[in-house]
């Protein structure tokens, strides 16, 4: 019973802290685009706002997949040159086979070395900093091979239609961020498994204990990062009918500090998707209106290490509340 009442009270405070994160960041948004705004009037007008919607949609997009495997308890460092890969691939296999030959070839890459990435960090059992750092230098050194340093050019207009086409007004980039974040949502809120990679954030060893999957489970965390980092590459290279290998360059800043400042905690058992949408929407209204105002645009570059930084220190202040609370009910049931 007492074990009980601790649990509830300690999902009762994240929930109320949760909530709490993500109503600040709503001001916060509402204050960003409001002080634009006056400077720029012209920043609200819909064809501008959809240029900031589709800029932050892939950002927003590899964030959902790292927000989720970070909730696990892990991170994936090696994302940025895997956008490139992945984009490299989608443009260099459109130009020979169909557009949907090279969707299907960029996500079972994408898949297959976030799986690589989840198995070395399962089985030889380092730090997944460690192993996507070294993935993450092995990723874009195949990147320049493959390129020579040149941008992918001469794809067929056919492989632009995935990228390029609109519904309701806006391109498809950012329905599929809102969509992936609904389903996002729904899985980690409403599933047996979404509740287990909580729980394995939380506690990995007391979760093998009781017979959860946890292996199974982190490497299907690893493999749907993967997935998902490669339909945001996949898109960037049909959007742009052309692949860099200069995309995703600092992706795994941006995308970090969005899921940290979004509430996922870096140990991993907490955050939420609702909060990671609403920091990549503040970054992204925060960089395109630097450049709106006339600011110079390099000071973007010291908001999001400044960012980031408050955010692991809020997200650090946050465990050390967890912890006390925990001490002090703890305490009180004696």
């Amino acid at each position: 019973m007492n074990s009980l009442r601790r649990q509830a009270g300690t999902s009762a405070v994240r929930f109320l802290r949760s909530e709490l994160r993500n109503l600040v960041m709503l001001v916060a948004l509402g204050l960003s685009v409001a002080a634009i705004a006056v400077i720029r009037p012209q920043y609200l007008s819909a064809d501008n706002l959809v240029v900031v919607a589709l800029q932050m949609s892939f950002i927003g997009i590899a964030a959902l997949g790292m927000a989720q495997l970070m909730i696990s308890g892990n991170v994936d460092l090696s994302i940025g040159p895997l956008f490139a890969l992945t984009a490299t691939v989608a443009s260099l296999v459109a130009k020979t086979w169909p557009p949907t030959i090279a969707a299907l070839a960029a996500l079972v890459l994408g898949g297959a070395i976030g799986l690589a990435n989840g198995a070395l960090v399962w089985r030889i059992k380092l730090s997944p900093l460690i192993v996507t750092l070294g993935s993450m230098a092995i990723l874009r050194g195949i990147v320049l091979l493959i390129t020579g340093g040149y941008a992918i050019r001469g794809v067929p207009k056919e492989f632009g239609g995935l990228g390029q086409s609109r519904w309701l007004g806006l391109p498809t980039p950012v329905w599929t961020m809102l969509i992936l974040a609904a389903i996002g949502h729904l899985v980690l809120t409403r599933t047996t498994q979404g509740r287990h990679l909580f729980a394995i954030g939380g506690n990995r060893d007391a979760c093998a204990a009781v017979g959860i999957p946890v292996r199974r489970l982190m490497l299907g965390a690893f493999t749907l990062n993967g997935v998902i980092v490669a339909l945001a590459g996949l898109l960037a290279a049909s959007r742009f009918g052309s692949a860099s290998p200069s995309f995703g360059t600092a992706l795994e800043l941006d995308v970090i500090t969005a899921v940290i400042l979004g509430g996922v905690a870096f140990t991993g058992g907490e955050g939420s998707v609702l909060g990671v949408l609403l920091a990549v929407m503040l970054l992204g209204v925060i960089n395109s209106g630097i450049v709106a105002v006339g600011i110079n645009p390099y000071y973007a570059e010291i908001v999001k290490g400044a960012a980031l930084i408050f955010a692991v220190g809020l997200d650090q202040l946050s465990q050390e509340g967890r912890e006390k609370f925990r001490l002090l009910l703890a305490s009180s049931e004696r």
